[in-house]
């Protein structure tokens, strides 16, 4: 309960002194008192008609006593009932409900409410009486006596003077100035302090105010005197209602460092640190509270400013995160699957005796191109900085074409688009400017070109041109896509953008080709540009300087295509080969293990195979094994546990980790696991060789045995290569205007996915149709696992997914089971349903999968 104020205590005694000055001129009969004058009014009237009745009972009137008698109740409204009642005979006349209501056992006395006045007749004095009830003076029970007049007006006095007193006594203790009381030097001591400083009462008033104080809120310190401190606008920052100086006296304790809010006189805000100290009288009691203002808006302005770097720098830090993350995904996957898988014909390991050179090393061009460019993007720092360095050498613009086109046709047939090539003119057989950089330009325009086009075609014009008196290579990437407004070909160009915010959902990509594109063009001496008109296409156009052509040979399509023929190189067979070994492969996916065996078998080792860890613990502890690939993520036993297990039981056997997942984290795992080292799915053949090539003995490379498989017989399949794309991915539209031959023959709405592995052989289709027979169970045990909400399940379905797809040449299944892995380990639903979807759309085999066989037609 919380302690009487002085102010009360004061306004008390005064009331309780008033009280008894009231109480005293009752007891002497000064105050008048209502009640005992309606008693006295009642006797009279009482004896008056006993008098009446007297007189008419005496000439036997008793009809004309009757009707007075009644005509009386009627008109006093506080009598209820009158009887006259005979000693001998009893009542005699009744007005009113009188003898019901008429107490039996008052016997001949009277009270103010039943008053009872003898009647006597000159025969007989004692014949009987009068008796009159009246209504009650006060109301029955415990609040009776309030209703006395006296009691009424003491309450009333009371309840005034309480109200009143209390009024006086605030109004006279504001006006008091309690600062006299502080001396001229204490105050003058206080004012120079630079924080603002109040003294505040138990009641909440100002007592003291500096000069600060006063400043602060933009008023006197005299005029701050008396006031209620919560009137001056101090508001909470955490919004609470309870001020830090009353809670302070409350709990009877000091309080440090609150913060408050204050509009100073200009309206501007600002941050104070209030500091409370409850203050003690004489006898132990709390008076007030000292109060302390420092000004701390500045310094929260800076921390505020500060926040909001430090955010902008999280976020720019994320951008590039997520920037890695995305172009690590949109490369990797491509870059795994075509120099891991379609390599093995690359290097003449097919059985038959068709080859189809030219095919491999387009993909095995694109996969060099692939693991450059993901170099040079990741290195952030030196593209923001401008630090690119540009490796200027003679270099063939056709050789660099022929790459892009052989790379990029094998997406443009997928999506039912025409890729072609035009000339205008005559071009250099060679120029001076960096090859790396310039496929890496055209690369970013045509990957962009044929993501943007539903349907058409995409046209890539080369021609030769002056400007400034200096010879450039002109280029233009022309499709016939979505296209864009004004507005959004204005900002294409900068990094992290692309057209609007919903590309990026329904297209993918980073947004930073465009931008390392243009960055790309100024370092090589040209400029880049685009037109374009929604729903009929976009036009990029770029020019790169070529040097002095001075003795530069011209070229037409036919003379360039000779030129690339003659330059061009194959690399067949493997690389490394092996001792006999014995090695162990484990995974979960049949076509994985077929294709690593495969390779493995043709570099002379002898393969067994286990589904799952538990099989490869048992057969190690059958069987002797010199080294163990292990898939990290199975059922039954995952690839940790069977590691682990095996180092367990003393096994020191070389265990190669086997995985999809590709983050140090992963890596780490694997290692504190016990493997010996690590590889990532899709595979590399190269690395995957190298690996094992630091565990196993080597020996040297067998010579080829047939033709098919020599570097002639793959050159000269090349120089075929070569010779049909000059007849048919390129025209020259000066000589031949007319020509418009694509690269695809396909409809321009039909998608197929064809597989990359060379299915021509009896090995790769067997792979290849395991896994498309098996696409529609898979499917439905994913939609199985999301109706019951099976994440586990559905992570690892998704998981081998991601991991088999690339594996048998199928890249585009790779990218959303890997979305709906990271979806399903995060137990998140955003995305579930749309990518489950479309891994369904996907495995329609009528459709989106082609069966070898049919693709071979």
């Amino acid at each position: 309960m919380k302690r009487m104020t002085a102010g009360t205590r004061i306004t008390l005694g005064l009331v309780c002194s008033m009280v008894g000055i009231l109480m005293m001129a009752h007891y002497l009969g000064i105050l008048p008192d209502r009640e005992q004058i309606d008693i006295v009014h009642r006797q009279q009237t009482s004896e008056t008609l006993a008098l009446s009745a007297a007189a008419m009972l005496a000439q036997n009137d008793h009809r004309g006593l009757d009707v007075v008698l009644n005509g009386l109740v009627k008109r006093r409204l506080d009598l209820e009932s009158v009887a006259v009642v005979s000693a001998v005979d009893g009542i005699v006349i009744e007005a009113g409900e009188h003898e019901a209501h008429w107490p039996h056992d008052l016997g001949n006395r009277s009270n103010d409410r039943y008053m009872q006045v003898p009647l006597a007749r000159p025969d007989n004095p004692e014949w009987g009486r009068i008796e009159l009830r009246y209504a009650p003076l006060l109301k029955e029970g415990f609040l009776s006596s309030l209703q006395t007049q006296f009691y009424s007006l003491l309450l009333f006095c009371a309840v005034l003077a309480f109200f009143a007193f209390r009024t006086f006594l605030r109004f006279v203790m504001k006006n008091l100035d309690p600062s006299r009381a502080v001396p001229r030097r204490v105050r003058e001591a206080l004012d120079i302090l630079a924080e603002g400083l109040m003294i505040v009462g138990v009641d909440g008033r100002i007592l003291l105010a500096n000069k600060a104080l006063a400043d602060l809120i933009g008023n006197s310190a005299d005029a701050l005197t008396g006031k209620k401190a919560s009137s001056l606008g101090f508001r909470l920052v955490d919004g609470s209602d309870e001020l830090p100086w009353e809670r302070s006296l409350a709990q009877g304790s000091s309080l440090a460092n609150s913060s408050m809010l204050l509009n100073d006189d200009s309206a501007r805000e600002q941050t104070l640190n209030v500091n409370c100290s409850p203050l003690l009288g004489n006898q132990g009691e709390y008076r007030g509270v000292m109060v302390t203002f420092d000004d701390v808006t500045q310094l929260e302005r800076n921390k505020a400013e500060l926040k909001l770097a430090k955010e902008d720098a999280e976020a720019a830090n994320q951008a590039k995160s997520d920037f890695l993350a995305n172009m690590s995904h949109e490369i990797r996957n491509p870059m795994n699957a075509i120099v891991g898988f379609t390599d093995i014909l690359r290097r003449g390991l097919e059985d038959g005796p068709e080859t189809r050179s030219d095919y491999l090393n387009t993909i095995h061009s694109s996969g060099t191109h692939l693991v450059g460019l993901i170099n040079d993007i990741l290195d952030l720092s030196k593209i923001e900085a401008g630090r690119m360095e540009l490796e200027i050498c003679e270099c063939s613009p056709w050789q660099v074409l022929s790459e892009v086109v052989a790379v990029m046709k094998g997406k443009a047939l997928e999506n039912g688009l025409e890729l072609k090539c035009e000339m205008r003119g005559r071009i250099p057989a060679t120029i001076q400017s960096d090859p790396t950089r310039l496929r890496q330009i055209l690369m970013n325009l045509v990957s962009n070109a044929i993501k943007f086009t539903h349907n058409g075609s995409v046209r890539i014009v080369a021609e030769l041109r002056k400007s400034d008196d200096k010879p450039h290579l002109h280029f233009e990437c022309i499709d016939t896509g979505i296209g864009m407004t004004p507005e959004q070909s204005e900002r294409i160009f900068e990094e992290f953008v692309q057209a609007d915010s919903s590309v990026t959902r329904r297209f993918g990509g980073t947004g930073l080709g465009l931008a390392i594109s243009k960055r790309l063009t100024e370092g090589l001496g040209g400029q880049i540009n685009v037109t374009s008109e929604v729903d009929k296409g976009s036009t990029f156009s770029f020019s790169v300087e070529t040097g002095d052509l001075t003795g530069v040979e011209l070229l037409n399509i036919n003379q360039a295509s000779e030129s690339v023929s003659r330059g061009y190189q194959q690399q067949v067979g493997l690389q490394i080969a092996f001792e006999p070994a014995r090695v162990l492969v484990t995974d979960d996916t049949p076509a994985n293990r077929q294709l690593v065996g495969l390779v493995l078998r043709k570099a002379g080792l002898t393969v067994d195979e286990a589904e799952n860890g538990l099989q490869a613990v048992e057969m190690v502890g059958t069987n002797d094994y010199d080294l163990v690939l292990m898939d990290m993520q199975m059922p039954v036993m995952d690839g940790f546990t069977a590691t682990s297990t095996l180092r367990d039981q003393g096994e020191t056997l070389p265990v190669v980790a086997l995985t999809a997942n590709v983050m140090q984290s992963d890596r780490e795992r694997c290692h504190n696991s016990g493997c010996s080292g690590f590889l990532t799915k899709p595979i590399d053949i190269d690395q995957l060789l190298r690996t094992l090539a630091d565990y196993l003995p080597t020996t040297d490379i067998p010579s080829p045995e047939t033709t098919s498989n020599s570097p002639s017989g793959a050159i000269e399949s090349a120089q075929q290569h070569e010779e049909g794309l000059a007849d048919s991915s390129w025209t020259d539209t000066k000589t031949n205007p007319e020509a418009d031959l694509a690269v695809s023959h396909r409809k321009p709405n039909q998608r197929v996915l064809i597989s990359t592995l060379p299915t021509e052989i009896a090995e790769f289709r067997e792979i290849v149709e395991q896994f498309v027979d098996g696409l529609e169970p898979m499917i439905e045990e994913l939609q199985l696992a999301w109706k019951d909400r099976n994440y586990d399940e559905l992570q690892s379905l998704a998981h081998r997914l991601k991991g088999t797809g690339g594996t048998v040449g199928f890249a585009d299944f790779t990218a959303p089971a890997e979305r709906l892995q990271h979806q399903a380990e995060s137990n998140c639903e955003d995305e579930i349903e749309e990518l489950l979807a479309e891994l369904a759309e996907l495995a329609e085999l009528s459709a989106a999968v082609q069966r070898p066989e049919t693709a071979a037609k």
